[in-house]
């Protein structure tokens, strides 16, 4: 079986032009260049600004790169595709719809709703909302709320989902809990997953590798090999070097 994913990130670099007159151009990326392997989990983690979403964007084809280029199986992105599932830090549900309407949202758009309806079931299931099908977005808590829009991005079979910082206004147990279920669904997946962070634990925890950035521009400035396996334990000594490390890499500790 051909194994199906891989992202190459090839000198990227992304320049804002000025917003006014007086305005300077912003340098956003500053030539980024690596390679995810298929089935990978990837953190990018990196100081608030720094240029972590321009460079999520650009993998999903939300942003274009002013030079260099972003292959997915050797394909240039060029503009966004239901290969690239892309998670928001809101969830982004229709209010007027219930969750299995939301989850069934992306079906429609392309008229594959039909006789799908065990499928809409199938991923409600694996975030873990059973029970939940008829609910409103309004009768959920934002944990659900993100588990939904998590469904509804993976009904596509994407290659690959892009979360950026989709659990950041979660509370500490919720965050916890669904980081768990995230594993679950990419270990059965077999999806390459990156995900932008400020949390080093949370990346840490996740993660195979974490990308650690620069302030603006951002510029990959280490990549930290986490070689634990799943399920991990936070207060292990071997995680607390991780976390160390990380820290390190990002200045935060000398």
């Amino acid at each position: 079986m051909v194994e199906t994913g891989k992202i190459n990130l090839n000198s990227i670099q992304k320049i804002f032009p000025p917003r006014s007159e007086n305005a300077s151009e912003v340098e956003a990326v500053h030539q980024v260049s690596a390679t995810i392997k298929p089935g990978e989990f990837i953190a990018l983690i990196g100081p608030s600004g720094c240029g972590k979403s321009t460079l999520l964007r650009m993998i999903a084809g939300l942003e274009l790169p002013t030079t260099g280029g972003i292959l997915l199986d050797d394909e240039i992105v060029t503009a966004p595709s239901r290969e690239r599932g892309f998670v928001f830090q809101e969830a982004n549900l229709y209010p007027w719809l219930t969750v299995e309407d939301n989850v069934a949202f992306g079906l429609k758009i392309n008229n594959k709703v039909k006789n799908k309806k065990a499928e809409i079931q199938q991923f409600i299931e694996l975030v873990g909302l059973k029970g939940f099908e008829k609910s409103y977005p309004y009768e959920l808590s934002g944990g659900m709320q993100q588990r939904v829009s998590l469904a509804r991005t993976l009904i596509n079979y994407p290659k690959v989902l892009l979360l950026d910082e989709p659990f950041g206004a979660l509370d500490a147990f919720t965050r916890m809990r669904i980081h768990d279920e995230l594993i679950k669904i990419w270990q059965e997946r077999k999806l390459t997953t990156v995900m932008v962070t400020h949390d080093v634990e949370e990346a840490v925890y996740l993660a195979d590798r974490v990308f650690a950035m620069t302030p603006r521009p951002a510029i990959l400035k280490e990549i930290i090999d986490i070689d634990l396996p799943h399920n991990r334990h936070r207060e292990s000594s071997e995680f607390i070097a991780l976390k160390t490390k990380v820290l390190k890499a990002l200045n935060f500790q000398d």
